[in-house]
């Protein structure tokens, strides 16, 4: 086989193996009962997710693209801007967190209070593990739901006594019917995230 369309065949077997790894949820499968997509969603203890995030604040007005990834209690968060300068990272793991910011790295226990010392920005961190999968948890109040009993709204107060408005704008339309678009809203700042994909 000429080596051209030796390249010409390897070229398209890696494109057809990677258009079979969508990332985004497939709306295939069986239905599942509100029930079922709650206890489907409550499990999914490793993921990874693309997004493009917007921060406002008093001080400041950023927007670029965020990468999480979870892998059970420990997390990576990567934000960059429209040109792949890097906004911030942050590892989290075993109760201790690393935050680079500028080129700068910085360690503390609590997420949320690192990166409101360092950038001006408070973030409920800590529980964005639960809300990026459409989760209240237990800190959760005035909870709404739509027709199909996904959970839509509610006030959350985290770790740092800030208290958040979070609205789940769409959703996937798959079976588990992740959300898409998000909004976090505090009394001064406001977080907007539409979810490209989801690895589970």
């Amino acid at each position: 086989m000429p080596k051209a369309v030796k390249i010409l065949f390897s070229l398209l077997l890696l494109t057809t193996l990677l258009s079979g790894c969508s990332l985004k949820p497939r709306p295939d499968g069986p239905a599942l009962t509100a029930q079922q997509r709650l206890d489907r969603i409550e499990q999914l203890q490793h993921f990874e997710l693309t997004a493009t995030m917007g921060i406002q604040s008093p001080a400041d007005n950023v927007s670029g693209s965020l990468h999480w990834q979870q892998q059970a209690d420990d997390y990576q968060a990567r934000m960059n801007n429209s040109f792949g300068i890097s906004i911030f990272r942050l590892d989290s793991s075993a109760g201790s967190t690393r935050l680079q910011v500028r080129g700068e790295d910085y360690q503390a226990s609590n997420s949320s209070e690192l990166m409101l010392a360092l950038t001006g920005w408070s973030l409920p961190l800590d529980e964005m593990p639960l809300w990026l999968k459409g989760l209240a948890g237990s800190n959760a109040s005035a909870k709404e739901y739509d027709e199909l009993d996904r959970l839509i709204g509610f006030t959350l107060q985290d770790r740092s006594g800030y208290r958040w408005q979070v609205r789940y704008e769409s959703f996937f339309s798959d079976s588990l019917a992740l959300p898409r678009r998000i909004v976090v809203q505090s009394d001064d700042i406001r977080i907007r995230l539409v979810i490209r994909s989801w690895q589970l």
